[in-house]
């Protein structure tokens, strides 16, 4: 799945060439190639570590017009709270120095990571095994809606819709497949590092593999909780007594 968003503290300061700080003091203003560089470092260290995976950055332009005070101080630059980390986002660049500014540089993030596609055209209902399952490079700017980087995590899953070769797989497209309904009998099965111990049940739900359902113990009577798993039996702890 896609990964969760982070939040930056650190910030990175610019290391200015003399060739650049000496045309900075002589114009009086900060020069728009110093922030723009220093945005596109931040977010390539920042993405980079984030990631660990090939990353492309695309820094914006800045309106011409834009004059700010050359800084006294190196710049600083930083991730806006719930700033993106992938696609279009921006960068904040500020001065610390005696006479303070800031602003935000717009930024293109395009990370590449091999994610689970479609290893051809599939239609809806197609349940999943390996045959059906590739890896491949993608963007992650362009999987809004999630990604798979495990195939196992798919086996057995049922397609939603049709589905295109060579398309990557988001939890949105596919549904765990009903593999015990309710009223059917099925084996409780409770395991420790020493023993295992197998028991008659009845489902009061239906379950997909990995769903917690309720089985009523036919020995006991008793109710318990279970996870569904591949072989359609029902794992419980306590030995459901």
């Amino acid at each position: 799945m896609r990964y969760p968003l982070l939040l930056m503290s650190t910030l990175l300061l610019l290391p200015v060439s003399s060739q650049m700080a000496a045309a900075e003091k002589a114009s009086g203003f900060q020069s728009h190639e110093s922030i723009l560089a220093l945005a596109r470092r931040f977010m390539e260290d920042y993405s980079r570590r984030l990631n660990g995976e090939a990353v492309e950055i695309r820094v914006g332009r800045l309106d011409p017009r834009l004059r700010l005070h050359n800084c006294d101080q190196k710049l600083e630059a930083f991730l806006p709270n719930g700033g993106r980390t992938t696609g279009n986002t921006t960068v904040g660049v500020r001065c610390p120095g005696a006479k303070p500014w800031s602003l935000y540089v717009p930024v293109t993030v395009n990370v590449f990571k091999n994610v689970v596609v479609t290893s051809a055209a599939l239609p809806r209902n197609t349940i999943l095994d390996r045959s059906h399952l590739k890896m491949a490079k993608r963007n992650l700017a362009k999987l809004p809606q999630g990604y798979f980087v495990d195939p196992d995590r798919l086996l057995g899953m049922k397609l939603k819709r049709n589905l295109s070769a060579g398309l990557a797989l988001a939890p949105t497209m596919v549904k765990a497949q009903t593999v015990i309904k309710r009223g059917q009998r099925v084996m409780l099965v409770s395991r420790s590092k020493s023993v295992s111990v197998r028991m008659q049940g009845q489902a009061l739900a239906n379950g997909a593999m990995g769903e917690l359902i309720r089985v009523k113990n036919l020995s006991s009577k008793r109710i318990v909780e279970g996870t569904v798993t591949s072989g359609g039996e029902v794992l419980i702890g306590n030995y459901g007594r």
